[in-house]
């Protein structure tokens, strides 16, 4: 159990040291400082306070419905991350998101459970949320590449439909660059989650819950893997839905923005 006057305590004077290193180095910078403490603590406040409420009812439905939306703010912010002007480009990325984290946060959610009846907001939430994050980051540099693939390489597209490829060969290429660039992505999420500090943290977590040493290194090694396969899968669906917005009714490659 968290002493709360200690953790108080140890906040404040987490806060105290850099404003002291601040100052002795003249480094004028504390009231931008203070703009990021206030913004960390109204979002924690925000976030934790939903996350109280959900776990007191208890309810799988308001869990699903919470999803949800992580799953919408997610798609809003791969959008923002691809540097994409369109809202219509915000479609591909929440279905992307939803097969990827869908078929990916099920299984792991049901693996240190005994039924369905025992699921609950303190295994579903942690395991999209991560999942959610990680798929994001990735399916957001992937259709970063896409969308600019579509800008620089209209001659080339033109030139594959001249010689007899079809709309579906003329993409391919774009295509088979963008799931390059998610499964590099991908692996460099994988690998930089097994570093000492983001290992140790989410596994020190898991055993502060409750888990045994042998089932966080289970579960975390799942969630990694989880993460990797559903932005693979993710980036594929997202890909195949934007088409829709890649060519017009002429099937003339769109100059997208």
């Amino acid at each position: 159990m968290v002493n709360l006057w200690i953790a108080l305590t140890l906040g404040v004077i987490f806060i105290i040291i850099p404003i002291v290193v601040m100052g002795m180095a003249g480094v004028n910078m504390v009231g931008k400082m203070m703009k990021g403490l206030f913004s960390m603590a109204l979002r924690v406040g925000i976030i934790g306070s939903i996350v109280y409420w959900l776990v007191q009812w208890d309810s799988i439905a308001l869990d699903i419905v919470f999803v949800i939306i992580m799953l919408f703010y997610s798609a809003i912010e791969v959008k923002v991350k691809a540097r994409l002007r369109s809202t219509s480009y915000v479609l591909p990325a929440i279905a992307g998101l939803f097969v990827g984290t869908m078929l990916t946060g099920v299984g792991i959610s049901l693996v240190n459970i005994t039924s369905l009846a025992a699921l609950s907001a303190r295994f579903m939430l942690p395991v999209f949320a991560i999942l959610l994050t990680g798929t994001a980051d990735v399916l957001a540099r992937a259709l970063s590449m896409y969308y600019a693939g579509l800008r620089h390489h209209n001659q080339f597209y033109y030139y594959m439909l001249g010689n007899g490829a079809t709309h579906h060969e003329a993409l391919g290429y774009l295509t088979r660059r963008t799931v390059q660039q998610a499964v590099t992505r991908g692996i460099s999420a994988m690998v930089g989650g097994t570093s000492v500090g983001a290992g140790a943290v989410m596994m020190w977590a898991m055993i502060m819950g409750g888990s045994t040493v042998v089932d966080a290194v289970v579960l975390f090694v799942l969630l990694l893997l989880g993460v990797f396969c559903s932005s693979i899968v993710a980036t594929v669906v997202a890909v195949k839905v934007a088409r829709r917005y890649s060519l017009d009714a002429y099937g003339r490659m769109k100059n997208t923005k």
